[in-house]
C-alpha cells in the first residue's frame, strides 16, 4: 500500500496526549541492530514521535534513548506507524518505574513551562 493510500493517524485518535518537545534521540532496532540517530519532536507517557527521513517499518522493535540536559530517557518501544517521508510514531513497552518516573518529570516540566508561558 503506498503512503498516500494510508490515512495518517491524527491526535484524536492517540489514546494519550502528546507535549512537543524537540530532544535527541537514538533508536536502534532489536532484530538487526541498525541505529538510528534523530530527534523526537513529540512525547507523552505512552509514547513519542520520532524525525526521520528513513524510520524504521511498522511492527519493529527497537531500543530508545532520548538525550536531554535533564538526563536519559530509555526504554523498548514498538513502532506504531510510519511515513517514510516525516518519521515514526512509538509506543513504550517494557517502562521500568525508574524511567517512567523520569518521563514523567520532564512532561511535567513541560506542562509547567506551557502554562507560564500563557
Amino acid at each position: 500500500m503506498s503512503p498516500s493510500n494510508k490515512p495518517l493517524r491524527s491526535a484524536k485518535q492517540r489514546s494519550v496526549r502528546r507535549c512537543a518537545l524537540v530532544a535527541s534521540v537514538e533508536v536502534t532496532e532489536l532484530r538487526t541492530g541498525a541505529l538510528l540517530s534523530a530527534r523526537i519532536s513529540e512525547l507523552g507517557v505512552g509514547g513519542c514521535y520520532v524525525d526521520a527521513l528513513n524510520p524504521f517499518p511498522e511492527g519493529a522493535l527497537v531500543g530508545l534513548r532520548i538525550l536531554r540536559d535533564q538526563g536519559v530517557f530509555q526504554t523498548k518501544a514498538k513502532v506504531v506507524y510510519c511515513d517514510s517521508r516525516f518519521g515514526m510514531g512509538l509506543a513504550f513497552i517494557e517502562l521500568t518505574p525508574d524511567q517512567r518516573s523520569i518521563l514523567e518529570n520532564w512532561l511535567a516540566e513541560i506542562v509547567t513551562q506551557l502554562s507560564q508561558v500563557s
